[in-house]
């Protein structure tokens, strides 16, 4: 098998020679993996490391773009100093990066406790940028492609601000709903592109959980998210993509509403908010799982005996099928190389021997 037969395979949970593997991570480590095994190119290691899934995308343009400054890790550098970087996004919200970890950041401006409402510049999709999504399909026709989309509800409350997004899911509704509705536009404009383009996998990431509890109730997801994520799946099973939703954190309330509207993949099921094998039993023949492996322990505190028996452990409660494996987000730095290359060299040693016992 090809890789992208080989995703596609385990989403409809049909046997696969081994299970598919994903990786994120962030730029800190990735050097310091390409580094210990001596890859300069990007595409080089994910081969090596057996990689299964790559990434395309559709920009936007127009908002709060900042003609003539620099990216940063988010958005354009307005101002920095000894300690830190400030950075606006396209949508108009600022953070506050903690030199000298870049990754490091918190929130400190949010556009709409400063404007009306009819001033907020809306970004708008750029379409200079479906050509890199074409070739990105026809460069990795051997490999499942994902996309994401901009996000709705965590854009939403980025920039009216969380506590006062939280007070007018209550208050003000029809003001929320006229944001999210903004935003659906621009995600749905996104989508229709790339499932024109034949990506194999729309991603969504909206962080509703927390460790141990839901960010909103489930009645108000249900009552303002819901909806607008049955449209997007609506829109990709018409041209026979996939639909990936992410959330961190504890959701459990919420997966039937997802298997309802038409998800499935769910990612990155956190292990430690949710068992992998608990939500595997109860959901498992509905959904495909992408993700699965702590990178808030196993990984950066955990040695390689830790990491080989969380791998085993997913093989063992979810198999070779239904399971994309990977990190349950980007991994960190300062992230011991050994525990890298111990995933992806376990996924594959081992999966490789479940899936011939399974044929045989």
């Amino acid at each position: 098998m090809n890789s992208r037969e080989r995703c596609l395979r385990s989403i409809k949970h049909e046997p696969t020679d081994r299970v598919p593997l994903i990786l994120r991570i962030r730029p800190e480590p990735l050097q310091e993996l390409k580094k210990a095994l001596r890859i300069e190119d990007t595409e080089k290691l994910y081969r090596y490391l057996g990689i299964d899934v790559r990434g395309t995308g559709i920009r936007l343009r127009g908002g709060y773009e900042v003609k003539g400054a620099k990216f940063g890790e988010r958005g354009w550098i307005i101002e920095e100093g000894e300690g830190y970087q400030i950075e606006q996004t396209i949508f108009g919200y600022r953070l506050i990066f903690h030199r000298p970890h870049t990754y490091t950041f918190s929130y400190i401006y949010h556009p709409l406790q400063h404007m009306e409402l009819d001033e907020y510049i809306w970004p708008e999709v750029d379409e200079s940028s479906i050509t890199e999504a074409e070739r990105a399909r026809k460069k990795y026709e051997d490999y499942c492609l994902y996309s994401g989309l901009c996000s709705m509800w965590e854009t939403a409350w980025k920039i009216t601000g969380f506590n006062q997004m939280m007070k007018w899911l209550f208050t003000r509704p029809r003001y929320v709903e006229y944001i999210l509705d903004r935003l659906h536009k621009i995600r749905m404009e996104q989508a229709k592109i790339l499932c024109e383009i034949g990506v194999d996998v729309i991603c969504t990431g909206e962080d509703v959980g927390m460790q141990h509890n839901m960010m909103i109730s489930p009645a108000m997801w249900r009552k303002y998210l819901k909806p607008r994520y049955r449209e997007i799946a609506q829109l990709c099973h018409k041209h026979g993509v996939y639909f990936l939703f992410h959330s961190d954190g504890w959701i459990e309330p919420i997966i039937p509403d997802l298997i309802e509207i038409g998800v499935d993949i769910l990612n990155p099921v956190q292990p430690e908010c949710m068992d992998p094998a608990v939500i595997h039993e109860k959901y498992g023949d509905k959904l495909c799982f992408d993700g699965t492996i702590s990178i808030q322990q196993t990984i950066p505190f955990g040695t390689v005996h830790d990491v080989v028996n969380e791998v085993k452990e997913r093989l063992r409660t979810i198999g070779t099928t239904g399971l994309i494996l990977g990190p349950s987000h980007a991994i960190q730095a300062r992230v011991p190389i050994r525990n890298i290359l111990a995933l992806y060299e376990a996924a594959k040693k081992y999966s490789k021997l479940i899936a011939k016992w399974k044929l045989s």
